[in-house]
């Protein structure tokens, strides 16, 4: 009924009782089918005005990829390998489609990425945004969407790969080649410096991983830590 193209954002759904007779069922079934609806993000209770249509949020996109990989269904390694190839094609597409503005604020979010200095955590966040903007800049929204849809797991990668020599300043020296290059148009270009860029990224997730394990860590800081205290306060990032 909602996803049909008769339904349209915004419209009110019938009562309870009339759907009830509608549907041939009891109104304590359509009770619960409203609250799995509105769980889902599919509609919403106006008090006094009954249940109506609302557009689909990304937050349950993005809500559904944190669970999986925080129960470890889905690996670090595949986050990775997604993430290098939607983000390169984004580049590819903003290549085409962002104006000067946007890579004005592309820009601006680099420079604050830069004066962040010690502070990993903050590093971390501007590093996601500047990735999450330039999906944005694609054009294609649900390219966008499923970039946010990772931003839980990759706060918490990049925060274990930031603290290495440099990383920092590399990741904001590619940054710039990136703009630099999207002010040019040039979409091969773009596509190819993003990817080079994520790989590198990759890696040295691979190298923490590798370190942590030889460190006694367990699986890494992708997978269960030994430390209950330490696996605790790493996972308040996904809260």
């Amino acid at each position: 009924m909602i996803l049909s193209d008769k339904s349209r954002v915004g419209q009110k759904l019938p009562s309870e009782q009339a759907l009830a007779t509608g549907f041939g069922v009891s109104r304590p079934v359509i009770r619960e089918a409203l609250a799995v609806l509105r769980a889902r993000g599919l509609v919403a209770v106006q008090s006094g005005e009954g249940s109506h249509i609302v557009p689909p949020e990304p937050i349950h996109v993005v809500d559904a990829v944190n669970r999986m990989t925080r129960m470890r269904y889905i690996s670090p390694g595949e986050v990775y390998e997604v993430r290098v190839w939607l983000e390169a094609k984004a580049a590819y597409l903003a290549a085409a489609n962002a104006t000067g503005e946007q890579l004005d604020e592309l820009n601006a979010v680099n420079r604050r990425m830069e004066d962040s200095r010690k502070d990993v955590r903050r590093q971390a966040q501007l590093d996601l945004e500047f990735h999450q903007k330039l999906a944005e800049m694609s054009g294609n929204r649900l390219l966008s969407i499923f970039v946010q849809s990772m931003n839980g797991i990759l706060q918490y990668m990049l925060e274990s790969t930031l603290g290495l020599p440099r990383a920092r300043e590399d990741g904001v020296a590619y940054h710039d080649r990136i703009i630099e290059t999207l002010r040019t148009g040039d979409k091969d270009m773009s596509e190819a410096i993003v990817r080079d860029h994520l790989m590198m990224s990759m890696r040295n997730f691979e190298f923490t991983e590798e370190n942590q394990k030889l460190a006694g860590g367990g699986e890494g800081t992708g997978g269960l830590l030994q430390d209950p205290e330490k696996r605790n306060e790493e996972e308040k990032i996904y809260e």
